[in-house]
């Protein structure tokens, strides 16, 4: 099963600063998460990181998994030094603490696996997973799939969904009924005005026009 976890406010401890930690640091960026990165060795792209307030780094010689104790509710510890047996020590005490957990060099014994992610504006993630198998053929295939992907979604479909998460906050406090909600975002898709202001790259007037429908239609459902 792949989900999309929600991290936003949550705290993500990264154990190691080589490639594998690197490359975990890039796959929780941006995602509304702190971040803190904890490792002897920092190099420029981790301290540039935390120079801008992306993340925390914390420079110390890992010994054990007591380096853990001083963190307070993680939600998730991705374990990635070059350590095996630190790193499984690592997940197991995360997992105490009632962390989801990941083990770089052993997604097994992990919580989950990681999935070779298609990343579009930073707004469509279209994942590929081999179930932890091959990460090296889930990156192959994600080389592959990434080409057709970025001719099939075009402008208007990013443009669509940045319209949709604007247009459902502004709803929520408007149209209580889930169901009913649905049906006036679908009306958005379907509505040529606003489905031209948007291919006209008008996103601003596309955002007002959505309003005023959404009080149009406050007024029809009273």
């Amino acid at each position: 099963m792949i989900v999309d976890l929600n991290l936003k406010g949550k705290n993500v401890i990264i154990i190691g600063g080589g490639t594998e930690g690197i490359r975990k640091v890039r796959g929780v960026l941006g995602q509304n998460c702190k971040i803190t990165v904890i490792s002897n060795r920092l190099n420029n792209y981790l301290n540039e990181l935390a120079d801008q307030g992306q993340i925390e780094v914390v420079k110390i010689n890992i010994k054990d998994a007591s380096i853990l104790d001083k963190y307070k509710d993680p939600f998730l510890v991705l374990a990635a030094t070059n350590n095996k047996t630190l790193n499984r020590k690592l997940i197991d005490k995360g997992r105490s603490m009632g962390a989801f957990v990941y083990a770089s060099d052993d997604p097994l014994v992990s919580d989950f696996s990681y999935t070779s992610i298609i990343n579009i504006d930073d707004v469509m993630q279209v994942a590929i997973s081999t179930s932890g198998k091959s990460p090296i053929m889930a990156r192959k295939i994600r080389i592959r799939a990434e080409q057709v992907l970025k001719r099939i979604i075009k402008r208007t479909d990013i443009e669509n969904t940045k319209l949709q998460e604007f247009a459902r906050a502004a709803a929520k406090s408007t149209i209580k009924a889930v169901g009913e909600r649905k049906e006036f975002l679908y009306s958005l898709i379907q509505n040529e005005h606003i489905q031209n202001l948007i291919k006209e790259n008008r996103i601003d007037d596309a955002r007002s026009a959505t309003l005023t429908l959404l009080y149009e239609w406050k007024k029809d459902n009273k």
